[in-house]
């Protein structure tokens, strides 16, 4: 029977397909979606690559999918930086079965993934056709020789995630690991089946196939007109065509009008590769700008007698820009200051792992625009093809990397490195979001550095964009190569002739359910892990802390182009502080619920006029405390139930204005904002009542929820008072039912362990956010939201809450789908749409930057400090001396050999402040190093290349050991924080001299 039924369906599918590839031009290309109906198998299972071999136990999954969604967001972060590590790791095994129908015989078919997690081993039809061990970069194989047209196929992709104990060690992967990336194996991102003619426009994936696609450019860009290039890469593999062809560039508007096309002529005989060069003159074009994402469309085709053979198409943006060491960045002649964040490629979910649909990467992203972002470092992998995209359509300046870890890598590593960044300039060369390439997350060798340009050059020579590496400044070859500093939190530039562009600042870290000190403890002053955490930041503290380092690091600076906060979503990578599943740094956090300190950026970075409070207005009747009110405008008048209470045009970190001693009253708070006199923003935050009820609000893309195996629900829920308000205090326990094809993928509570998958969850200030996947079965589902648990005899007061939703059925035909996840139409927004962003309200007066001006040392040259604070470069060390920024001591008793020295004035509020780069320089001269440590501290890992003097530093009533190391001209110098756990309370940052050694 199931023979039967199986032979009926394909040959349906035959004749759906069928028409599919008569529609339109009987030759044009189609590019199905191959995401859905996979078989899957948690287990390396003998023999699964063979075509006959029975799959139907299997589970059946959909693409983007994870093995890693149910084990992940669960353990309390391990501190040092280490990230979640107990998740499952080993080899599986997916089978997709699909057909072609006969008709399609002579046509080409090309599979392409855009990524998989972290070692794919391919086959189809039983022959092994390749492995991809780079985890972020597309790549695809040619099928046609392996197709059998009208029948069954099968590819089989074994998938390996496991990985070394420790990232240095994980050869030769050492960016797969959970201290970078959450460890979430599988095909996480959308697999494609392409099929053409012969005779074809070529894909860009270098990988494997080796082939490159279109390149596009533009030269002599200006208001008045620019000139736009393409180069298009044609590969004829037929014997019924002519070699004398026609090759069609035609440039649409955002309307979809065509603007000019032109017609080339080329020769490309059968079994011939060639790339065929058009010019086209654009007059008057629309720049796109962070401001204004203007977007042509090129389509690319080639003629037969005037019918299209094959055709492409391709974003354009036609912009110029500048990164300038004295003046910044600028675009299209605007000064603009870039901000926004670091992302990892990964853009974990709790409940869902690395596998999301692409509209909920897109969510994402809205939430960066909404913020007032427009700059991304991705971190320290590339994105997916959609974000690459969506950085087009949103317009965020882009830093993109191939892969890596933190290394200077060599033999196999430094192999697929170098081929994963080749292929990711070629796959995403055409992007105008694009402005810099990110060689490395590491200093390279001369080699490599070469290397990595050759790359640039080769296949990328004419887009103008700059190439950098973070921590360049550990190697002097480096100048020779980068064409920007890529800092690293630093609090001065080392390359003064280069511009500079943060890629991490404000690594601190935050749960968005702990409002501050004066609200409910909801288990985080109180958690057994408290001790442990590097960073004890309330959101409000947060919240202020975001605006004061970006303000003190990058705003004020005139010559900074700006920088990445790193990083804009909660992850289970690196995290610090014990009391977490999560690294909290994000400004959303694990489900994108928005933290203090989003709403706080928002208010600085918007070009608009905007005002925010920081936290709620629920508080405990005599609570009096400092409110603290964000803004880009010049003045602020605070209002408590409509009564003047302060007024304040002074702030601090340029946004930040304080207003002390406010005595909370019921009722309302309103901040009203002003510019030149002139009201031109409020904001009012007012007290909730008893919580009565629950609230169910759903989130889904735009085109539903798709019954596809795959899709994403997302339903917020909220305890809400009398009138419809958030009760922002309320963390009660919430219940959830669930009826009908769907999969409960749940949310997380970010204090609590193994909160993830339940059919419960506590809320979070109020509101959480849960998650249900689809299932291949359209239906309606139901879903209940109580307090009361399913099995309780309690009752509850608050009323709980039903909502019912309905799956789209999605055409899957022989394994293929038409419906694309997320292509150049999701991104091409008419000129109606878009919306040009005013000229900023009101910036904060910033000091002129004077060019040549240098604090530098002879002996610690390319000096950083990645601190929370910054530490200063000093001459001539003597008694008497600073020791630190931040405390009175001075030097007393110190051994002559290092009076006379160069040292670093070290901030000692980051006794407790750990990053394994913390202080770095390389030496100037044969010099020797000498570090002052307080062994009441465990001593840093650094130190085990040193040498005990035997001699001490007396620092106020502490005494520090002093240790030596003889460092080499040009020897690049790396120290880490004082301590990967939790110093002794009162116990001193180590302080740096420097002696030239004559």
């Amino acid at each position: 029977m199931d023979y039967l039924i199986r032979k009926i369906y394909l040959l349906l599918s035959f004749i759906a397909i069928f028409l599919s590839l008569k529609a339109g031009n009987i030759d044009s290309r189609q590019k199905y979606n191959f995401n859905s109906s996979w078989k899957f198998v948690k287990a390396n299972i003998p023999g699964a690559a063979d075509e006959k071999y029975d799959d139907t136990s299997w589970e059946t999954v959909s693409c983007p999918h994870t093995f890693n969604d149910i084990d992940t967001f669960d353990d309390f972060a391990e501190g040092g930086h280490n990230g979640e590590s107990r998740q499952w790791r080993g080899t599986v095994w997916y089978r997709k079965h699909f057909s072609l129908p006969l008709t399609a015989k002579g046509k080409k078919v090309y599979i392409e993934f855009e990524g998989v997690r972290q070692i794919a081993d391919v086959y189809i039809n039983g022959t092994f056709i390749g492995k991809n061990q780079t985890g972020f970069i597309p790549f695809g194989y040619d099928l046609t020789p392996y197709i059998k047209f009208g029948e069954d196929n099968v590819v089989a992709v074994k998938v390996n995630n496991d990985r070394g104990d420790h990232f240095r060690d994980n050869f030769p992967l050492v960016w797969h690991h959970e201290h970078w990336h959450p460890n979430h194996g599988g095909i996480y991102r959308n697999v494609y089946l392409h099929v053409m003619n012969p005779l074809h426009i070529t894909l860009p994936l270098y990988d494997n196939l080796e082939t490159q696609g279109q390149y596009i450019y533009t030269e002599k860009v200006s208001k008045r007109s620019a000139d736009v290039y393409v180069e298009t890469e044609i590969r004829n593999e037929g014997n019924s065509y002519p070699s004398s062809l026609d090759i069609q560039v035609a440039v649409f508007d955002a309307d979809g009008n065509l603007v000019k096309k032109e017609i080339t002529k080329a020769e490309i005989p059968s079994g011939k590769t060639d790339i065929v060069k058009t010019k086209i003159k654009i007059k008057k074009p629309s720049l796109w700008s962070t401001r204004y994402p203007y977007l042509y469309r090129i389509e690319t085709s080639i003629l037969q007698n005037g019918q299209v053979i094959d055709s492409d198409e391709q974003p354009l943006g036609i912009r110029y820009f500048e990164f300038n060491p004295n003046t910044g960045f600028h675009i299209n002649g605007e000064s603009v200051k870039l901000h926004g964040w670091g992302q990892k490629p990964t853009n974990e979910w709790a409940g869902l792992g690395s596998a999301l649909p692409d509209w909920m990467r897109e969510y994402t992203y809205r939430l960066m625009d909404e913020a007032g972002g427009n700059f991304v470092r991705w971190g320290h992998c590339a994105c997916s093809p959609a974000e690459a995209l969506m950085g087009d359509k949103f317009g965020f300046v882009t830093m993109m990397p191939g892969v890596a870890g933190e290394s200077t890598d060599e033999g196999n590593t430094w192999k697929i490195r170098l081929n994963a960044f080749r292929d990711m300039v070629v796959c995403y060369r055409n992007h105008p979001s694009i402005f810099i390439w990110e060689g490395g997350n590491w200093a390279e060798t001369d080699e490599h550095y070469q290397e990595l340009c050759n790359v640039i050059s080769t296949f990328d020579s004419k887009g103008k964009r700059l190439y950098g590496h973070r921590r360049s400044d550990l190697h002097d070859c480096s100048s020779k190569y980068v064409t920007i500093e890529i800092g690293t939190e630093g609090w001065e530039r080392e390359f003064e002739k280069l511009p500079i562009i943060e890629s991490e600042y404000c690594r601190d870290e935050s749960p968005r359910r702990i409002w501050d000190k004066y609200s409910p403890d909801d288990n985080f002053y109180s958690h057994p892990n408290i001790d442990k955490n590097v960073y004890k930041w309330s959101s409000e503290e947060y919240a202020v802390k975001q605006v004061e380092h970006w303000w003190n690091k990058m705003g004020k600076k005139s010559y900074h182009c700006g920088g990445a906060n790193w990083v804009f979503t909660d992850g289970p990578h690196g995290g610090r502080c014990q009391t977490e599943v999560t690294r909290a740094s994000g400004e959303v956090d694990a489900v994108r619920l928005p933290k203090e300190a989003f709403y706080s950026l928002k208010s600085i970075w918007r070009t608009e006029p905007q005002v925010n409070i920081v936290g709620h207005w629920n508080y405990k009747p005599e609570t009096v405390k400092t409110v603290y009110v964000t803004s880009n405008c010049q003045s602020i008048k605070l209002f408590v139930n409509d009564k003047l209470i302060a007024e304040n045009s002074k702030p601090t970190s340029g946004y930040v204005f304080s207003f002390p001693n406010v005595k909370w009253e019921s009722g309302n708070i309103k901040a009203e904002a002003y510019i030149d006199g002139k009201l031109v923003a409020e904001t009012v935050k007012q007290t909730s009542g008893k919580a009565v009820s629950l609230r169910i609000t759903p989130i889904t893309g735009s085109n539903g929820w798709q019954a596809d195996g795959s899709d994403i629900v997302l339903l917020d829920v909220e305890a809400v008072d009398e009138q419809g308000r958030r009760c922002p205090l309320n963390t009660d326990k919430v219940y959830f039912t669930v009826e009908g094809p769907a999969i409960w993928r749940g949310g997380y509570n970010s204090g609590l362990a193994n909160s993830t998958n339940n059919q419960f969850l506590n809320l979070e200030a109020g509101i959480n956010r849960v998650a249900l996947k689809s299932m291949l079965q359209s239906g309606k589902v139901t879903v209940t939201a109580s307090t009361v648990g399913h099995c309780s005899t309690k009752e509850s007061t608050i009323k709980p809450a039903t909502i019912t939703l309905e799956t789209k059925p999605v055409e899957l035909l022989s394994g293929l789908s038409e419906e694309l996840p997320y292509e150049l139409d999701d991104i091409m927004l008419s000129s109606n749409d878009l919306v040009r962003e005013p000229a900023p309200a009101y910036s904060p007066y910033i000091e002129p930057y004077i060019p040549g001006v240098s604090t530098k040392s002879k002996l610690f040259t390319r000096f950083s400090y990645t601190g929370d604070s910054p530490a200063l470069l000093r001459t001539t060390l003597d008694w008497g001396k600073r020791a630190y920024t931040d405390l009175t001591y001075n030097y007393t008793v110190i051994p002559s050999y290092v009076r006379g020295a160069e040292y670093v004035r070290m901030p000692n509020s980051d006794y407790k402040y750990w990053a394994r780069d913390q202080l770095q320089f390389v030496a100037g001269v044969d010099m020797t190093v000498y570090v002052a440590h307080d062994d009441r501290v465990k001593r840093p890992q650094f130190l085990e290349t040193y040498t005990d003097t035997g001699d001490d530093i007396k620092l106020g009533d502490v005494v520090m050991s002093l240790f030596k190391y003889e460092a080499r001209k040009g020897e690049s110098i790396i120290m880490a924080g004082n301590s990967d756990i939790t110093p002794p309370e009162g116990s001193r940052m180590y302080v740096v001299f420097g002696k030239e050694r004559k």
